[in-house]
């Protein structure tokens, strides 16, 4: 295994250890900072966060993510857009950044093309029972069109199986086409449960952006 493959295993393991039963809650070991206020791949449709410094956001993959529970099964979607993750905690940012980077590569090897797919770190979880997934049902709609993920990376071994036992968490990097737009309402859909937290989401990272901003001009978040 070379070095980015490397790379991306040790971040799963990371993953999976810190994600495990958690799912609704926030993950253990969050970096969370001394948050005040109102609450690396390419990417597609997103705001131009360049200028924003690395490693000082204070939002944790919590906050950054949306939920959908299904009976039994739960599911966290997080996006892996830099223009999200540069505002979350350190330690949140060089797991999330390392599995986009990652697996944007390897994404655009698989399909064969130049794109910068928007990456989404998916996890399914079930508490008491074992319980069966499809992970082609994700879908995401922006902008009222609805997406279908172009392609499916396990970030788990035994994510192929589409059946997730009690008190197991499995995880997917998936890839979806770069007109999803992050910086408008998007739904994520899992068969017939729709989620629109997005848009609860979105100004709280926007608001994160100003503060980073702030802090790093030496000023102060209105």
């Amino acid at each position: 295994m070379g070095r980015t493959g490397t790379r991306i295993a040790g971040c799963g393991l990371l993953l999976l250890i810190t994600g495990c039963g958690l799912l609704l809650q926030d993950p253990a070991g969050e970096d969370r900072g001394n948050r005040t206020g109102v609450g690396a791949g390419g990417d597609g449709m997103v705001a131009d966060t360049t200028d924003l410094p690395v490693r000082a956001g204070t939002l944790s993959q919590h906050e950054i993510s949306v939920y959908l529970r299904r009976g039994d099964l739960q599911m966290r979607i997080t996006p892996l857009a830099e223009s999200v993750t540069r505002v979350t905690a350190p330690d949140t940012y060089e797991r999330l950044s390392a599995l986009a980077s990652g697996h944007q590569q390897i994404f655009r090897e698989r399909t064969g093309t130049a794109v910068a797919f928007q990456l989404f770190l998916v996890a399914v979880h079930s508490e008491s029972v074992q319980s069966a997934f499809e992970p082609e049902d994700v879908n995401l709609v922006s902008r009222g069109l609805r997406y279908r993920p172009v392609d499916i990376r396990p970030v788990t071994p035994r994510w192929t199986r589409h059946r997730v036992g009690p008190q197991e968490t499995l995880m997917a990097v998936y890839a979806f086409p770069a007109e999803v737009d992050l910086e408008s309402s998007l739904e994520v859909e899992y068969q017939e449960i729709r989620d629109r937290s997005w848009e609860r989401i979105l100004p709280q990272v926007q608001a994160e952006r100003f503060r980073v901003r702030a802090r790093a001009g030496g000023g102060s978040f209105p």
